[in-house]
């Protein structure tokens, strides 16, 4: 009698473990954590990048941050602290009530992914001077003792509105919410997603100079030395002289521009828009971020695209008032680009 309980014990936990597992379903947005050092003070300024990657076959719209200032944060981190036994305890978990100056109003941002494009944010902890007026900067390290710990970045975007119309929510069991067939929507669990584990390792004060990133260009870089002495005018000068030519319209991400390359100054170069207006000129603009001894620094960088003459295509005109309609000037370049503006909070 008692080895067919032990039998029917043992059949029950394997229907049981067979039943949950025939529910899951895959999650195709995947989030993993990098840094550019793992070893750090507790009141250092530390950056931590996140990536949102789209494992599907299609492409998707997802929720990123953007310059989102009120509300909760899309994504959030724990710290935890594993013992000789491999027993994981969470030490630390982020607030995710954003406390930001909403004078400017915030938003998510939609960024569209293709298969198996990624995205990736960075958070700046301990970003103090920044912390009002950019959400990558209103984060902390815990004050924990220094020691060897992982983290996880969660990714959360369900309190937001506009996560109808980028996700498909399911339940535990893997059954949708609101059916409905829309390829558009990419699958997400209602619990959000996160990340594997990373290690990273606090250090006492005295061990910091041990830690300090080897540089990653010449040290005699002319545009990291513009950043570090903040000559912002020189640093959009050698920014413009290296990517005024456009390779096929890949609106400046032509990899050959050497300050597209590795600087120890420049902390993030965000991505390119998912589109620009097709009417000429255009503008693209992207988010660049430099880094010195006085800190974080955001910037935008714009490039105008396409170039019209007012006065060839005025001429144009002319000709066809008075029937010279086969005659033609060239009055406008596509090809054109060149950068305009480096703006900044500075």
């Amino acid at each position: 009698m008692k080895i067919k309980t032990k039998h029917s014990l043992l059949l029950l936990i394997f229907a049981i473990s067979f039943s949950a597992k025939a529910d899951l379903r895959p999650i195709y947005l995947t989030v993993e954590i990098s840094a550019p050092k793992t070893k750090f003070t507790t009141t250092e300024l530390v950056q931590i990048n996140v990536s949102l990657k789209n494992l599907d076959g299609i492409d998707h719209s997802i929720l990123v941050p953007g310059n989102q200032s009120k509300g909760l944060k899309l994504i959030y981190f724990s710290w935890y602290k594993v013992d000789e036994k491999n027993f994981y305890t969470e030490v630390h978990r982020d607030s995710r009530v954003i406390a930001m100056d909403t004078s400017v109003k915030g938003y998510v941002s939609f960024n569209r992914l293709d298969s198996n494009e990624s995205t990736t944010i960075p958070f700046f902890f301990n970003d103090f001077k920044n912390a009002q007026r950019h959400i990558n900067s209103t984060y902390e390290i815990p004050k924990l003792a220094p020691g060897k710990y992982k983290i996880i970045a969660w990714y959360y975007p369900w309190d937001e509105e506009l996560a109808k119309h980028a996700y498909s929510k399911y339940d535990w069991k893997g059954r949708n919410e609101i059916p409905a067939d829309n390829p558009e929507l990419l699958d997400l669990p209602e619990s959000g997603t996160q990340s594997t584990y990373f290690d990273v390792e606090i250090i006492a004060q005295r061990e910091a100079k041990e830690t300090e990133s080897i540089n990653s260009c010449w040290k005699g870089c002319h545009l990291c030395r513009a950043i570090e002495h903040e000559n912002w005018r020189k640093t959009k000068r050698l920014i413009r002289r290296d990517s005024k030519d456009i390779n096929e319209y890949n609106m400046g991400n032509d990899l050959n521009g050497n300050w597209q390359k590795a600087h120890r100054n420049i902390a993030f170069l965000g991505d390119n828009p998912d589109a620009i207006l097709a009417s000429l000129p255009s503008y693209l603009s992207r988010e660049i971020i430099f880094q010195n001894k006085n800190g974080i620094h955001y910037f935008y960088l714009t490039w105008q695209i396409g170039k019209v003459s007012r006065v060839g295509s005025r001429i144009n005109t002319l000709f066809d008032m008075i029937g010279l309609r086969n005659v033609r000037i060239r009055y406008s370049r596509v090809r054109y680009s060149k950068l305009k503006w480096l703006r900044g909070d500075e």
